[in-house]
């Protein structure tokens, strides 16, 4: 069988598979409301009870660094190995179609996954040992109760047990040649490089601020390796939809190509080692 040939077939596999773990989104287009994601600026809510607890949680998520990060003003509530927020990946603090948003993700927990059933909390945890570098947050804590109830919030419109349009990741056509990491060198000097810097390692937010203005993608104050996005079929999707930022899934500026090859060269970069990947949701 020709190389290109065996690549596009191992590569339609590759995301089949990641799109069933890692909430890339199969079968399915745009096409409901778009009302799901129009959800009121939960910083906008007005003050008392639960709304106070949402707007905790819309705080955990963009702001994470700051709440629960590394760097965390109370050492109790450092969960996070390092600076990122929760908002780097669920992009628009979990509102934009297939940058991995919140809109049905509360209606569609508890969920099975590889034969276990797996609970949000059991989700965020994951994020929090992988993407996060950390440690899990305590499952009746305020932080924990605080994530739930912004996700619920900004779930209020989708209906039970569906993942409406537009969640996960767009599904992105397989290569049509193995992946290089050496054009994708060259695709991130030309379109990451002014953002995320030479080095990879991006900005951290001036002070009093705590964090990163513009994330790292590799090193120490990265995600680790067992993270979702460290995996090349994620990151292609992710990139291609996203990236640069302020691109949407539906004016890509990156080829398909192009999106599988800076992939390539992102995920061959070094990063904190993760937990096994099968020993959490």
């Amino acid at each position: 069988m020709a190389d290109g040939k065996r690549w596009g077939l191992i590569a339609a596999a590759a995301v089949a598979v990641v799109a069933a773990s890692a909430g890339v989104a199969v079968g399915y287009g745009v096409w409901g409301a778009p009302d799901y994601y129009a959800v009121t600026d939960a910083a906008d809510l007005p003050a008392g009870g639960e709304n106070d607890l949402i707007r905790l949680g819309w705080g955990i998520i963009t702001d994470t660094a700051r709440h629960i990060g590394k760097d965390a003003e109370d050492p109790a509530l450092r969960y996070a190995g390092n600076d990122l927020a929760c908002a780097n990946c669920h992009l628009d603090a979990g509102l934009k179609p297939f940058a991995a948003p919140f809109v049905s993700t509360s209606t569609s927990y508890p969920l099975m996954v590889d034969d276990r059933v797996v609970t949000l909390t059991d989700r965020i945890n994951g994020c929090m040992r992988r993407s996060m570098n950390g440690k899990p947050l305590p499952v009746d804590g305020q932080e924990m109760r605080a994530m739930l109830a912004y996700i619920r919030y900004v779930g209020e419109k989708s209906p039970e047990g569906v993942r409406v349009p537009g969640m996960g990741l767009k599904p992105l056509a397989p290569a049509a040649e193995p992946p290089s990491v050496e054009r994708g060198a060259a695709v991130y000097a030309a379109n990451c490089v002014r953002c995320h810097g030479a080095d990879g390692q991006g900005n951290r937010k001036a002070p009093p601020g705590v964090g990163w203005a513009i994330p790292p993608l590799w090193g120490d104050g990265s995600f680790n390796d067992s993270a979702g996005m460290s995996h090349i079929e994620t990151a292609a999707a992710f990139v291609r939809a996203n990236m640069p930022r302020g691109v949407t899934y539906e004016a890509p500026i990156l080829s398909i190509e192009a999106a599988w090859d800076v992939a390539a060269f992102l995920t061959a970069q070094p990063r904190p080692k993760g937990p096994p990947r099968g020993d959490s949701p």
